[in-house]
């Protein structure tokens, strides 16, 4: 991208006030970090771990099958085709490169699971047991913090309602609008504007200060996501408060939903292995290993922003 195209692009600045908007970003901002929790090795070139944890993370599982020439793959399936306790036994999958085709567990594909859930509860199929329902709900409730804040961090260049008489006037009046928040001058032209126009003052209205309290939930809502997915992010906010026993108490709760991933993940690729003859092996990366099962994400860390 050349230069000027990055200028035309800027141009369009984002509109950090659209909830719609804000998810989507905050929504593959998340699955991006997520999507580096595990590393594999001894795959074949055919077969990304991009495509494994892509599939694991929003759909709960992965299937695994050789497709001709494309060797072992992994692309978007739908199970169905249910054992006596309701697991999955059969998958189908739609590709324009592959061609669609039906698969069974155990004759012509295996299956890997995201977590314990493998996809089914009781009589209910296609649970999620993804990371999908985590990462949608907190990327709105990230988009409404921002958009919360960016509402009134705006707000706060006026502390008047303005009430236009006419159409006309009212035009102006947004215009107006536009110009301050863009952080821009604007004229006024209507010789009966100043006569006419009249504001009303917004009752306690809030300042700044409760702006600076979004960024703090901001930061606590990222460190509940972190939290679930297994990840500590350590934040400087009353620290010294927590007794012993509750961080340790935190740390316990830090490891389970990771390994219980990481079990899976192992469980399913033994079976692949057996199947078709290979060594893939998983584990948790390195940059999210620490003593205790977790790592350590900072608040202040801009990775992930």
């Amino acid at each position: 991208m050349k230069l000027r195209d990055i200028k035309k692009s800027m141009s369009a600045l984002a509109n950090t006030k659209n909830v719609s908007e804000g998810a989507e970003y905050w929504f593959y901002k998340l699955l991006n970090y997520c999507l580096g929790i595990f590393e594999y090795k001894g795959l074949p070139e055919s077969l990304p771990a991009r495509e494994i944890e892509t599939n694991l993370l929003l759909t709960g599982h992965a299937v695994f099958f050789t497709a001709g020439r494309d060797g072992l793959v992994c692309v978007p399936t739908s199970i169905y085709g249910y054992d006596k306790y309701y697991a999955p036994t059969k998958a189908v999958y739609g590709n324009v490169a592959l061609i669609s085709k039906k698969l069974t567990f155990g004759v012509n594909a295996e299956v890997v699971y995201n977590n314990y859930i493998r996809g089914n509860v009781l009589l209910q199929q296609e649970v999620d047991g993804g990371l999908l329902t985590y990462i949608k709900r907190y990327s709105r409730m990230l988009a409404d913090i921002e958009s919360t804040f960016s509402i009134r961090l705006v707000n706060t260049r006026a502390t008047e309602y303005q009430v236009a008489n006419t159409q006309q006037m009212a035009e102006q009046i947004r215009a107006y609008n536009a110009q301050l928040e863009a952080g821009e001058d604007h004229i006024l032209i209507d010789n009966n504007f100043v006569n006419t126009f009249r504001t009303v003052e917004r009752p306690n209205y809030p300042g700044l200060e409760n702006v600076n309290d979004l960024l703090i939930a901001r930061d606590k809502i990222l460190s509940m996501f972190f939290r679930d997915i297994g990840v500590k992010m350590e934040q400087n906010v009353k620290r010294a408060q927590l007794t012993t026993e509750e961080v340790t108490a935190d740390d316990q709760l830090l490891i389970i939903n990771i390994k219980d991933m990481l079990k899976e993940r192992r469980e399913g690729l033994e079976r692949v292995n057996r199947h078709f003859g290979l060594n893939i092996t998983v584990d948790i990366s390195e940059e999210f290993k620490r003593e205790g099962g977790s790592t350590n994400v900072s608040a202040d860390n801009t990775d992930i922003i």
